[in-house]
């Protein structure tokens, strides 16, 4: 039996995916299995993912999830998984050939999850995505280090706390990994190596702007503000929504009209922070870290290790 699954949600990418199969077929680790789900496509996107799976140089299963939405489709993977590790990609990416020979020894018995950085392609220039080795739900709420592409994890620890978030279209691993922190996950950071080529599109799913797909974006905001309950995650979210805002600002749309409760000293420092956005200002999410009082910043990014959330 395979060691590792990866899943891959496929929704009309016909014209992405001979570079994703490309990039697949160049892995170097063989004892795993990749499932192709389907996602109600209707161009060739399925007639290719079963042309793939029959000629690939490793195991491929195709599925059909008739329920659109991402979540959905990977959802629908991890009830198929049969492995003790599990891997989510996006099927408009490239995979890095070497990810998982160097990934799975890590894949240890006092481990549930693996984090590390990915690399985005914008307009052709490559660039290391930031990365906060940090268990922190607050630095998740503002740092998004738990993405979709940017970890590796134990199957059942994620089923135990309920899979992908299916309401969600949109920040579904933002969610996902202010949830996998609040189940207290035994984490092992790899900072060193970016993987994988992560393409920024304009028919990207979430869409060109934050403007664009704002309630769906809100809607994850609630989610996430009934699921902390702590003062310094709703700090962090509260700081979130200000940045959110000043980008709405600065694209010339309206701000959110979600309110979230804040002390006076909160509220001050979140209009700053959407004064700031507004103008243009980026990194507005290191700045705010800062004032998360259980948060240490620090610019140096720690060794490989493995933490539990202090």
């Amino acid at each position: 039996m395979a060691s590792v699954t990866i899943v891959i949600p496929i929704r009309n990418r016909a014209s992405y995916l001979p570079r994703l199969f490309r990039s697949l077929s160049a892995v170097d680790y063989e004892d795993l299995e990749v499932l192709l789900v389907d996602n109600g496509s209707s161009d060739s996107s399925l007639a290719q993912c079963r042309a793939y799976a029959q000629d690939a140089p490793m195991f491929v299963r195709v599925l059909q999830e008739p329920n659109t939405g991402a979540n959905n489709a990977r959802n629908l993977g991890l009830a198929q998984c049969q492995t003790e590790w599990i891997y989510f990609f996006d099927c408009d990416d490239e995979f890095t050939p070497s990810f998982l020979g160097e990934l799975m020894p890590h894949a240890t018995t006092n481990c549930d999850l693996i984090v590390f950085p990915t690399n985005l392609v914008i307009d052709g220039r490559v660039k290391k995505r930031s990365f906060v080795a940090s268990t922190f739900v607050a630095s998740q709420i503002l740092s998004s280090t738990f993405n979709t592409q940017g970890m590796l994890l134990r199957t059942d620890f994620l089923r135990k706390i309920g899979g992908w978030d299916s309401r969600l279209q949109v920040w579904q691993d933002w969610e996902l990994g202010i949830r996998l922190l609040l189940h207290c996950p035994r984490v092992t950071f790899l900072p060193e190596r970016a993987y994988h080529l992560l393409h920024q599109h304009s028919d990207s799913l979430t869409g060109p702007s934050m403007s664009s797909r704002l309630p769906a974006r809100e809607q994850a905001i609630r989610i996430v503000a009934a699921e902390i309950n702590d003062a310094d995650s709703r700090r962090a979210l509260r700081f979130r929504l200000a940045i959110l805002n000043g980008i709405l600002l600065h694209e010339g749309a309206n701000e959110s009209k979600i309110s979230l409760s804040a002390s006076w000293i909160t509220s001050a420092l979140s209009c700053i922070l959407t004064c700031y956005t507004r103008m243009g200002g980026r990194g507005a999410w290191r700045v705010a870290l800062q004032f998360c009082k259980h948060y240490r910043f620090n610019f140096t990014l720690a060794p490989a290790s493995t933490q539990n959330p202090g």
